[in-house]
């Protein structure tokens, strides 16, 4: 037995039989929407630099393209403004390609020349329009320091971490942390926003240097540029990770170490750590101290090497950067 066709539907008889409810969307001109002044928390492409910049340039020419293909976009979301028109609270990236469509041409206007563009209302207060841009970025992804800026601004609307984790689905002590870089020095905001540091770089270095995190960066990034790299790097804060060939008989030892303390010695220790004891003196198995001697040897070796390494080549970008000396020039005035 074979199935009978079936008669076409339509949204006409969807809406007939009351499966979906009919509601006016609402439109607003072009020039009817309004970016509010230091609101969008994205930062303008042309003051980008380098892979940041090229990645965000593709973004909006595929957006573009896709606009001028004759592809919808969602609506954006608007509010009320004083006077004429809204203010947008989510869609500028859309609203800015929209807008870049029209000057190139692309046939958005109606019978009257007019650019209708779809809007739903937003509803909520001031912190929840910035909570509403950090949640939406799905287009183009904020940048971390874009979000950092944006946690700072929900922080100033008394929310606390916990708050502005769940949000974001994020944990309360990265919210601390990106706080952290929120309220940095404008020198090391600049290296993270041209790429030239991290931002969980930028954030160690503020949690070892504070105020002077930025000198330090900048200092990191001229040894890098000397070692013909563009980046700092996070062994630039806590050094290079040992070998493991070097680390594991360090791990062992302190396993067997510890492994060989009996109860009593434990109790000792713990009462020393906690200040309960003056004297907290105990007998150690002398050839489990041995191997954590020989272990730390070896860490000390691989430490110095470092460093003489990095002396060298400390010596030597100096000796690059010195001018050449023209020795027909130092003959004609001796």
């Amino acid at each position: 037995m074979t199935d009978q066709p079936t008669a076409p539907v339509s949204f006409r008889q969807k809406i007939l039989s009351k499966e979906i409810k009919r509601a006016h969307a609402m439109q607003v001109r072009y020039e009817d929407l309004h970016v509010e002044p230091d609101f969008n928390l994205r930062t303008p492409i042309e003051l980008l630099e380098g892979e940041e910049r090229e990645a965000a340039e593709e973004d909006d020419k595929a957006l573009f393209e896709h606009i001028m293909a004759g592809g919808k976009v969602p609506p954006l979301e608007v509010r009320p403004r004083p006077g004429v028109g809204v203010w947008i609270v989510d869609g500028h990236r859309r609203h800015e390609q929209i807008g870049r469509a029209i000057a190139a041409g692309a046939p958005l206007q109606d019978e009257d020349g007019i650019v209708w563009i779809d809007v739903v209302a937003f509803v909520g207060n001031d912190a929840e329009r910035t909570a509403r841009v950090i949640s939406s970025a799905k287009g183009r992804h904020l940048r971390p320091l874009e979000i950092a800026f944006g946690y700072a601004k929900l922080a100033g609307f008394r929310w606390d971490n916990d708050r502005i984790a769940r949000l974001d689905q994020v944990s309360p002590q990265w919210v601390a942390k990106m706080l952290t870089l929120a309220h940095a020095n404008s020198d090391v905001h600049a290296l993270v926003r041209s790429g030239a540091a991290k931002a969980s770089t930028a954030i160690e270095a503020i949690a070892k240097h504070g105020e002077a995190a930025g000198t330090f960066l900048q200092a990191q990034l001229e040894k890098a540029k000397a070692a013909g790299k563009s980046r700092v790097t996070p062994s630039s804060i806590h050094g290079r990770v040992l070998p493991r060939k070097v680390v594991s008989p360090l791990i062992i030892g302190v396993d067997k170490f510890m492994g060989g303390l009996t109860a009593k010695q434990r109790v000792i220790l713990l009462d020393t750590l906690e200040g309960r004891v003056a004297d907290g003196t105990i007998t150690v198995n002398a050839n489990d101290l041995l191997d954590l001697f020989q272990a730390h040897g070896a860490v000390e070796t691989v430490r110095a090497k470092r460093a003489e390494k990095a002396a060298k080549e400390a010596q030597q970008a100096a000796l690059d950067t010195q001018a050449p000396i023209d020795l027909a020039q130092e003959e004609a005035t001796a």
